[in-house]
């Protein structure tokens, strides 16, 4: 009997491990977005020697950022306009690719994208998007100047 016994909690702890296991991969990938992690380890792009600047990567990758779009998605301001450009949304995509008061620092990160053979680059692209995680990484780098020079970190 007690080796019946032995063997039903060995049977039970196995199922339970297997269970938690499998329960466990499957949260891990899925984020917040709903959308499916295949690489549940520490995320690459955070690897810079300033948390400030991994921080606001991290926060225009996921678009939860303290830009005045989204701001006004979640009604914490009643204007979600740019506060240099009263006609565009304040989204990373015009503090990044468009608005006229970053011209200087933009195009600074253009000619030392030009390089790395990277004309027209994306929101995507400045965010670490490329499917080269080595490219990606540099890319990344150049943003991270823009973002420290433009004076914008606290605004992300």
């Amino acid at each position: 009997m007690t080796t019946d016994l032995t063997d039903s909690l060995t049977n039970l702890q196995t199922t339970c491990n297997r269970h938690w296991d499998t329960e466990l991969t499957d949260a891990l990938q899925y984020t917040s977005l709903g959308r499916i992690r295949h690489d549940t380890r520490h995320h690459w792009w955070t690897h810079s020697p300033s948390r400030a600047l991994d921080t606001a990567v991290t926060r225009l990758r996921i678009g939860h950022t303290r830009l005045n779009s989204h701001l006004h998605k979640l009604g914490m301001t009643d204007d979600p306009h740019c506060p240099w450009c009263p006609t565009y949304l304040d989204t990373p995509e015009h503090l990044l690719l468009q608005c006229p008061r970053h011209h200087s620092h933009r195009t600074a990160l253009l000619q030392s994208l030009y390089p790395l053979l990277l004309r027209r680059p994306t929101l995507a692209d400045l965010l670490g998007g490329s499917p080269d995680p080595g490219l990606a990484f540099k890319i990344l780098k150049h943003t991270r100047t823009f973002l420290q020079k433009s004076g914008q970190l606290h605004r992300i």
